[in-house]
């Protein structure tokens, strides 16, 4: 049982190239960069937990249920049910010729052979075969097979995600086949109002720790600290992997935001150019932390915090001059 001819492809971060896929398959016409910038996944979250002790996100928690939200695209989701529950839903809708998301840690799909727990991973489940199940990973040039114990066990529902255990959580469309039932301007005047007070709002409660501007300005204070943590250079290799290697698309996912940007005609071109300065901002303070873990000096953390506070300077003014613009437009 698997979905024929899917439009599997690679791309720059798991889950705007998992909604990329999903559109192809559908007939939408979106880019990958339209995906991330309507799911408003621009974001940011600093927190004391996942495979380092301190942790950085660029992206926000709400990116792939967000996409069909703004799209007014109907869809199901399950979360926190038992292995049999939601395996039974994920099967029925497969049975049904529907592409499923899942979201996984990367430590259990064999096929990457890392030794790294990273969740949740975004992917696309097209079925079975055999024992295997068959999915859709945007690291990978073709589709990828897993055994459906490896799913079961470990991969779907670890004890290792980023903000506490994954929980058999899935995604998938509502109906034979939806479209979206607003236009793309609509959706992306939507989109950026979300990403603009997931920025600008205080995120101290928020699921993904401290986020928002709030969270980059926390993670600019602490940097000097990091040189007490007892994984200070894995810390600090692991924020550079978070902006520049691990699926960000480049500077923290700012790239794939000016992308999106650079696409919409209601705004001026000054806010991708922008958005893609404070992208440089992001691999230039990459670079730092890159250097931080092969020599953990206090003046090398100093100099990342530096970085850090002025780019949340300039991302508050980015986001302050989006929402702005879109209340005067």
């Amino acid at each position: 049982m698997s979905i024929a001819d899917y439009p599997h492809r690679s791309g720059a971060h798991c889950g705007s190239a998992s909604l990329r896929n999903l559109a192809a398959h559908y007939g939408w016409g979106l880019d990958e960069p339209l995906c991330f910038g309507l799911g408003a996944g621009i974001g940011f979250g600093y927190y004391e937990a996942g495979p380092a002790s301190r942790t950085i996100m660029g992206r926000s928690s709400w990116l792939e249920s967000g996409f069909f939200e703004t799209l007014a695209i109907p869809f199901e989701e399950g979360d926190g049910e038992n292995w049999e529950i939601a395996w039974e839903a994920v099967s029925a809708r497969l049975a049904d010729g529907t592409p499923v998301v899942l979201f996984a840690d990367l430590y259990y799909l064999d096929y990457y052979g890392t030794d790294t727990h990273f969740g949740p991973h975004t992917l696309v489940c097209l079925g079975t075969e055999g024992d295997d199940v068959l999915l859709s990973d945007s690291e990978f040039e073709s589709v990828q097979r897993l055994p459906i114990d490896r799913l079961r066990q470990q991969a779907w529902g670890s004890e290792h995600g980023f903000v506490g255990p994954l929980s058999n959580r899935w995604l998938a469309i509502d109906g034979e086949r939806p479209s979206p039932d607003t236009s793309i301007e609509s959706a992306a005047r939507v989109a950026i109002a979300r990403a603009t007070k997931g920025m600008l709002t205080d995120g101290e409660s928020g699921a993904w720790g401290t986020q928002g501007l709030e969270g980059i300005r926390r993670f600019a204070r602490e940097l000097p600290e990091w040189t007490g943590l007892d994984d200070a250079s894995w810390s600090a290799r692991f924020a550079y992997q978070n902006i520049e290697r691990r699926g960000t698309g480049g500077g923290a996912f700012r790239r794939l935001y000016a992308d999106f940007l650079a696409q919409l005609d209601f705004l001026d071109d000054s806010f991708a150019d922008r958005t893609r300065a404070i992208a440089d901002d992001w691999r230039a303070l990459g670079e730092t932390l890159r250097a931080a873990s092969e020599t953990p000096t206090t003046e090398t953390f100093e100099r990342a915090g530096e970085q850090a506070a002025t780019i949340a300077d300039h991302e508050e003014e980015l986001f302050v001059d989006l929402r702005e613009g879109l209340e005067n437009d």
